[in-house]
Order: C-alpha cells, then sequence, then structure tokens
C-alpha cells in the first residue's frame, strides 16, 4: 500500500512539474552582448545589464591584470577577450564558443595614454618626462581595421563607441582633446566597414565640466561622477530589438 500511495505521488508531481520544465526548456536564450573595451566600459557595462536584465545578457570583456586595453592588445588577445579560448588558454571547439548578437567596442584611451619608450613591458610616463603616445595616428588606423574585420567574422553585429573625452590632470599622460584626431580616424574607418558608431564622446562631454582638471589624477577615466551606460543601453535596445522602457 504504502509503494502504491508513494508511486501516485511521483506520478501527480511529475503531472504538475512537467508542463513548466517543457516551458522552461522551450524559452529562447537571451540575446548576448558583449561590450569590448578599456576600464571605462566595467562599470558602466554592470549598469547596462542591470537595467536589461532578464532581457539581454550583456558581458564585459575583462582584461587580465597588468594589461593595457587597446588597439594593439586587443588584437593580439582578441580570442580570449571573445570567450573563444578555455581555461587553459587552448582553442574551444566552434560549436562551444560563445555566440554574440552583438559587440559593442571601443579602443583609444589605451591607445592615446603615454608610455616609457624602449621597453618591452608597459609603464606610464608622463608626456615632459619624455613619455610617447602609446600608439601612432597610422597603426591605429592600421589597427582598427583589422579588428573591425576580425568582430565581423563572428556573425555579431558590430556598433562602435566615441573615444570619452580627454581634459587637463595633474599626471599629464594624456594630451588634452587629444581623443579628437583618433575618434576623426576611427570614423572614417567604420564608414567604409559600415559600422554605426554610438557617440559617447558627445554624451560624456556634455555631462563633465572641461575646465575643470580631472579628479583624481584619473584623466579621462573620471566623469564627475555622470553616469555613461544610457547610450549603451539604448544602442542595444535598438540594434537587438526588444521593448525597453526607462
Amino acid at each position: 500500500m504504502r509503494t502504491l500511495t508513494r508511486t501516485l505521488l511521483l506520478l501527480v508531481i511529475a503531472l504538475v512539474c512537467a508542463p513548466a520544465l517543457a516551458q522552461d526548456q522551450g524559452k529562447a536564450p537571451l540575446p548576448r552582448v558583449l561590450v569590448l573595451g578599456d576600464s571605462v566600459y566595467n562599470d558602466l557595462s554592470r549598469s547596462v545589464a542591470t537595467e536589461l536584465k532578464g532581457r539581454v545578457e550583456v558581458v564585459y570583456a575583462r582584461w587580465e591584470q597588468e594589461e593595457v586595453a587597446n588597439t594593439s592588445t586587443a588584437l593580439a588577445h582578441l580570442d580570449r577577450l571573445l570567450g573563444y579560448l578555455d581555461r587553459d588558454g587552448k582553442p574551444l571547439p566552434k560549436d562551444k564558443r560563445p555566440v554574440w548578437d552583438l559587440i559593442h567596442v571601443n579602443f583609444g584611451l589605451g591607445d592615446l595614454i603615454y608610455r616609457a619608450p624602449g621597453m618591452k613591458s608597459f609603464r606610464v610616463m608622463p608626456i615632459h618626462a619624455g613619455g610617447v603616445r602609446t600608439t601612432p595616428v597610422d597603426q591605429y588606423e592600421a589597427n582598427l581595421h583589422e579588428l573591425i574585420k576580425r568582430l565581423k567574422d563572428t556573425g555579431a553585429r558590430i556598433v562602435w563607441a566615441s573615444t570619452t573625452p580627454i581634459r587637463a590632470s595633474r599626471s599629464n599622460i594624456f594630451k588634452v582633446g587629444s581623443e579628437v584626431a583618433y575618434n576623426e580616424i576611427a570614423a572614417k574607418v567604420m564608414a567604409g566597414h559600415g559600422v554605426p558608431i554610438n557617440d559617447m564622446h558627445a554624451y560624456a562631454k556634455a555631462r563633465m565640466d572641461m575646465d575643470k582638471p580631472a579628479g583624481f589624477g584619473a584623466d579621462p577615466f573620471h566623469f564627475d561622477n555622470a553616469p555613461l551606460h544610457e547610450p549603451v543601453t539604448d544602442v542595444i535596445v535598438e540594434h537587438i530589438g526588444i521593448d525597453f522602457n526607462r
């Protein structure tokens, strides 16, 4: 009798749970977005992920400690940043690789920072002390062409973000306003590849006091506590095609 009762109970549980389980298994996976950029996009990505929770999976491509995020290092480590390598650094089979619906990308600040010349390891050096810009203009343009080609090979939609403003600071490891010329180069490259641009430069500039030195010697990484995630959220909503209201 006990065995029969237990069997009937298990059958009832199975009948009740089966529709819910089938519905969950049949649920389409969330669209996946990779945010690829320097540390400006770290906290920003968390805010975007919070806004779009349950609608889009937002992933920030994290860097190894001591790595400087710029166009050269992005090209050198792109497979890892895209999630195409396992924990041991070995290539994953194609069917095990993450599929990205959209990649939001920017590199510029790490290219514009001044570094110690003639050193294999990266060390920041102020302009007045003899520092040299990390990525010359011609190299930046060539790197962008190669980067966009490789990102397009993923099959994802690509959106480029313009580099945020650089203002004066006591550390003197950036040249004030140098991002403008590099943004112009990037705009030309993106036009050639048919890649839309998220104008993060204009959005950030409208929210910063450009006449006030950057706080904490942080140069362009400090935005007077202004939230910068909204344009990224809006771009994702537009290109993924989901309903979203703030």
